[in-house]
């Protein structure tokens, strides 16, 4: 949570592609894009529910503070937009109800990037490593 959020890109498939290496080396069997992608989505799940976790922690303790940085954050994309439905929309989002919506939207958009991120990098390290174990 203390990372930048493209901290995401680099390090949940650096990490994958460790795990793979690691699992790969006591199996017999080369790991194919299929199971690693099965791995991969594994990972990012696991990396979500970590950050969650986190995350709720961090916003029960700091409610006010993540209150006024969002709502400041919120008026001022809705200023930098002059259509007049979508600054309704965002101007909702401040709102406590709102502000609930918004971050749950963020927090399942957040949960498929992990997902997909993971799925995408494990299958790319499976095809890899089995090509290499291939050509060995």
């Amino acid at each position: 949570m203390t990372l930048h959020p493209l901290g995401i890109f680099l390090f949940l498939p650096a990490n994958l592609a460790w795990a793979i290496s690691r699992y790969s080396r006591h199996r017999p069997i080369a790991i194919g894009s299929g199971q690693g992608a099965r791995m991969g989505a594994m990972m990012g799940l696991l990396s979500f529910t970590f950050f969650l976790a986190f995350f709720l922690i961090s916003i029960s303790v700091q409610r006010a503070q993540y209150h006024d940085l969002m709502v400041s954050q919120i008026q001022q994309i809705s200023a930098q937009n002059p259509d007049p439905q979508a600054q309704q929309l965002l101007q909702w989002f401040t709102t406590p109800d709102g502000l609930i919506a918004f971050t749950a939207f963020t927090l399942f958009t957040l949960l498929l990037l992990c997902l997909a991120l993971g799925s995408g990098s494990g299958a790319l390290v499976g095809a890899l490593r089995k090509r290499k174990d291939t050509f060995s």
